[in-house]
């Protein structure tokens, strides 16, 4: 059985610091993180830690206040699960949603590298549909069919052999009505 990977005792992060301190007679080992406040205060003492901890504070009470001239909506409110109010939030906080995402590791960073010239989503848009063409509907539904009957699954499998013999009839009715 393989061993659990050890983690960081104060923030849970994967370990990669192994820090030993001796003093006099007593050796004190610890393994934490890298970006760990606890390493921090081991490495500078307590009041280096208090004063950069100050100092985050400061900038987030700043970030905080941050809010879209537009619709007020607030960095705060949105931190806290609020909706971006409009069009003109997406320029205001940018920068900062990224980089909480970022921190969070929800996005990687490859893709912030290029972020005023390169959308950062990709895709459909809420409430757009796409059209798909009946040829390609049709060899998805096969394929979906294949696989029900692998797993035996009758009674999807019967959906699906309807659905595939309504859309060879809708197809064969349109064809017939060009021609």
């Amino acid at each position: 059985m393989a061993e659990r990977p050890l983690d960081c005792s104060e923030c849970k992060k994967p370990i990669s610091v192994h820090y030993t301190e001796i003093v006099g007679e007593t050796i004190t080992r610890t393994v934490m993180c890298s970006d760990c406040p606890h390493l921090e205060r081991k490495l500078y003492g307590k009041s280096h830690t208090k004063r950069i901890m100050e100092q985050e504070d400061e900038s987030e009470k700043e970030m905080a206040a941050l809010a879209c001239e537009n619709c007020r909506t607030t960095l705060e409110g949105i931190r806290r699960g609020e909706a971006l109010g409009c069009a003109q939030c997406y320029d205001v906080f940018t920068d900062v949603i990224i980089d909480d995402l970022l921190k969070a590791g929800k996005i990687s960073r490859h893709l912030t590298s290029n972020k005023k010239t390169m959308p950062l989503h990709i895709g459909r848009a809420p409430g757009e549909t796409t059209e798909i063409s009946p040829t390609l509907r049709l060899i998805a539904l096969n394929e979906a069919l294949d696989e029900t009957l692998i797993r035996e699954d009758y009674e999807t499998a019967a959906m699906l052999r309807d659905q595939i013999k309504t859309l060879k009839e809708k197809t064969k009715n349109y064809e017939k009505g060009k021609g």
